[in-house]
């Protein structure tokens, strides 16, 4: 009777901590919709209006567009760099391996304002050359590359090496068999570092803010920050935050419909 009792409860208990944990989770971005879209009027009254969306500057939409760029060239440049040394380091003995692993990963070691005002200094001294868009996205990619590495390192320790043996045994050559059977196959730990770095790039603030100086570049979540100094928590300001989850959730949205559904099987269906 009691394990009877146990067992009609236990989904029941599982469901309501589910329910509790996306409560808290999504609370506070559903009081910022709250306030984007519930107007007070003078009489007292309250109504949904979508007006606030309208008094978002434009500039706040070319910042939006600057983050969307220096987010995909994050994406790409780690990617292509972090699969083939996730490969080399899997797949190969060579001395100093753990030297350059810990060498690759270096930017995790330090706390971020660190690493931000280490950035300012190189480029102000050093890479002036990086002083403008391109120094966003360098510095992005070196601080996201450890999600990429380390996604794709776990994908490939994994990886069965029959398969591989198998092609090769086919006739396949190293590079074909490398892009027509590995990759397919590690496709969702590299889909899990893509997915972690396009969020992460896009909302990222403290690297964006001492950066914004000497490069001149503002992000959208710089401008958002700069609207709740200057206006504090208007309602615009509130729809502005309200893009910036929107596009993060429609970017991972498609990323994972058309690519990590596709050429890298096995990733999350959506």
């Amino acid at each position: 009777m009691g394990r009877s009792i146990y067992e009609r409860l236990s989904p029941i208990l599982s469901y309501l901590y589910l329910i509790l944990v996306c409560t808290a989770i999504l609370l506070p971005l559903s009081i910022t919709l709250y306030r984007a879209i519930v107007v007070s009027k003078p009489d007292g009254s309250i109504t949904i209006s979508l007006q606030s969306y309208t008094m978002i500057s434009e500039a706040f939409w070319d910042k939006v567009l600057v983050n969307i760029s220096i987010s995909l060239l994050t994406v790409l440049i780690d990617v292509a760099v972090a699969v083939p040394v996730a490969y080399a380091l899997v797949k190969y003995e060579f001395k100093a391996k753990r030297l350059i692993f810990t060498y690759l990963n270096g930017v995790w070691y330090v706390p971020g304002i660190s690493y931000g005002l280490a950035l300012v200094l190189s480029y102000y001294f050093v890479y002036k050359f990086l002083l403008g868009f391109w120094g966003f996205v360098v510095a992005y990619s070196t601080g996201f590359m450890l999600l990429a590495l380390l996604t794709a390192i776990v994908a490939f320790r994994n990886l069965d090496p029959v398969y591989e043996e198998a092609a090769r045994c086919l006739g396949a050559g190293r590079l074909k068999t490398f892009f027509k059977v590995t990759l397919p196959l590690v496709g969702p730990g590299i889909t899990a570092g893509v997915v972690l770095i396009l969020v992460l790039s896009l909302n990222e603030f403290i690297t964006a803010l001492l950066l914004s100086g000497p490069t001149r570049v503002k992000t959208a979540p710089l401008q958002v920050f700069s609207d709740i100094r200057h206006a504090g928590i208007q309602p615009f300001v509130a729809a502005e935050a309200t893009v910036l989850q929107l596009v993060s959730l429609a970017i991972v949205i498609l990323y994972l419909k058309f690519f990590g559904t596709k050429y890298l099987r096995g990733a999350i269906m959506i």
